[in-house]
């Protein structure tokens, strides 16, 4: 009976240990959704010191680079071959920069000549505005492609958190509150919002981590 015991113990001791994390879980993400019902305050003199800064969700283009390798062939033409999905963004006429691996200092200016579906593979053709490097048969280019006008944050608004993206959104002077946002595009320097957000609302560029923080530990 002893033994029988002892085994019961050891078994409810067990079934506690395994339950506690998801409990932990839980509890971590009933804060979460309990911490977007409040704002955190600054004070002026913090907000001086971080250099606070916002920006604004706003209808804009955003720039997406694709980068790929590309062969030299003859005459400065560089060739190289994109996915379906980086292919969606080119179109002939569209700037390019290209550099070889082992000099990026040695950075050439070009433009997309012809864009060639090939089954799941789409080949580019870029012409070089000027002579290629000596001696170098490969390179990297960079092609600037551009959306239409799209409501959109800057990146350094964006805080990934739990599977999450959050933006702080200025209430007013010195409160901020954190805000679930959609993203869809994302580009070099801003990241198209698909829900969440409005054209005119300001959000925490430089120095979000820090309100991040701050929210959390008042929270916690």
């Amino acid at each position: 009976m002893r033994l029988a015991d002892g085994r019961l113990a050891l078994l409810l001791v067990l079934l506690v240990a395994l339950a506690a994390p998801g409990a932990s879980g839980q509890n971590a993400r009933d804060r979460r959704r309990g911490n977007q019902d409040r704002s955190t305050g600054v004070t002026e003199s913090q907000s001086t010191e971080l250099t606070l800064t916002l920006g604004e969700a706003a209808v804009r283009p955003i720039q997406v680079w694709v980068r790929v390798g590309a062969i030299a062939r003859d005459s400065g033409t560089l060739t190289a071959v994109l996915s379906k999905a980086e292919a969606a963004h080119v179109a002939v006429g569209q700037r390019v920069r290209a550099f070889p691996p082992e000099s990026r200092s040695s950075m050439y200016q070009a433009r997309l000549t012809e864009v060639v579906r090939q089954g799941d593979r789409v080949r580019i053709t870029a012409q070089l505005s000027g002579p290629s490097r000596e001696g170098s048969r490969r390179y990297i280019l960079e092609i600037v492609t551009e959306t239409g006008d799209l409501l959109s944050v800057p990146n350094e608004a964006i805080i990934e958190t739990g599977g999450t993206r959050l933006v702080y959104v200025q209430e007013e002077p010195g409160r901020y509150r954190p805000r679930e946002v959609t993203l869809g595009i994302e580009g070099e320097l801003y990241s198209q919002v698909v829900g969440g957000l409005e054209a005119g609302e300001h959000v925490v560029t430089f120095g979000s981590f820090f309100i991040d923080a701050e929210h959390k530990l008042k929270g916690s």
